[in-house]
This record gives C-alpha cells, structure tokens and sequence, in this order.
C-alpha cells in the first residue's frame, strides 16, 4: 500500500487529459483574457462619455453660429438701410452744392 502512495505520487496528476502546469496555464490564460476584456470595457465607456462630451459642445457651438449668422444678416439689412440713406443724402449734398455753384438757381430743376 504504502508503494501504491509513491508510485501515485511520482506520477503527474491528470484531469481531463491535461497536466497541472496544462490547468494553471489555462487559468492564467482565461484570467488575462478577463482582465483584458474588464479593460477593454472601461475604455470604450471612457470613450463614450468622451465622445458624447464631443457632441454636446459640436451643439453648443451650431448654435452660436447660428445666432451669430442671425445677428450678421440683420446687421447687413440695417446696414443697407443705411447705404441707401447714405446715397440719397450725397445725391440732396450734391444738389445743394449745384444750387450755390449756380447762385442759387436750379437751372429750372425742382
């Protein structure tokens, strides 16, 4: 009996066709696997957050262009409001300049 004991215990332990060293590579296999993945996973939900931070101030920002644009084009309008005010205030100056080159006669212009 005490033979049958050495015999098993200088023989390499088997289960399921694989040695000890088989299983403790194969757990150490699976456990980097799973850490790898863990990791993997807190980078695409890092990402995420990133990403949707990203989009929030891409937002933000069409909005200001498009107030921005809205304050441009009526700062255009106003502005071309005036430019035609202008003109027709050089063309009344001009005419008034005529009116005192000639002496105050229009040359029958009213």
């Amino acid at each position: 009996m005490l033979t049958n004991l050495f015999i098993t215990a200088g023989a390499e332990w088997t289960a399921l066709g694989l040695t000890a060293t088989d299983w403790v590579a194969l757990i150490t296999l699976g456990g980097s696997c799973i850490g790898l993945l863990i990791g993997a996973i807190k980078l695409i939900d890092d990402l995420r957050h990133a990403i949707a931070d990203l989009n929030d101030t891409i937002k933000d920002m069409n909005k200001a262009n498009e107030k921005r644009d809205r304050d441009y084009q009526k700062l255009s309008e106003h502005l071309a409001k005036h430019d035609s005010q202008f003109v027709k205030d050089e063309e009344r100056i001009a005419e008034l300049f005529r009116l005192i080159r000639n002496g105050g006669s229009n040359n029958g212009k009213d």
